[in-house]
């Protein structure tokens, strides 16, 4: 996977803390300061990570989840926060994913 170092750093800190509890789904293979996670066999469940001019430890984070019925979007935006710390993140990602550790 082509990323920018913030991008694998966090990877490898959040596998740390959850382990296999979430999938890489990655929409955004052009933008190097950019990943998006989902719940494994749910990729419309996804947190879309962003370490674009973050200062270190620090980012930019949309959930997004299907879309509701009749729809013509591909998903619903949930949410978005800006300036997320590290450990404000795990909590977001845990809580969209609904992982439980």
């Amino acid at each position: 996977m082509q990323k920018d170092a913030t991008i694998i750093e966090l990877l490898d800190w959040l596998r740390e803390r959850l382990g296999d509890a979430f999938a890489i789904n990655d929409h955004w293979e052009g933008n190097l300061c950019a990943i998006g996670i989902s719940a494994p066999g749910n990729p419309a469940q996804l947190v879309y990570i962003s370490t674009w001019r973050r200062p270190s430890g620090y980012y930019a984070v949309e959930l997004e989840s299907a879309p509701p019925p009749d729809s013509e979007m591909p998903y619903e935006e949930i949410g978005e926060f800006d300036f997320v710390s590290r450990d404000e993140l795990l909590g977001i990602v845990k809580t969209h994913l609904r992982i439980s550790l």
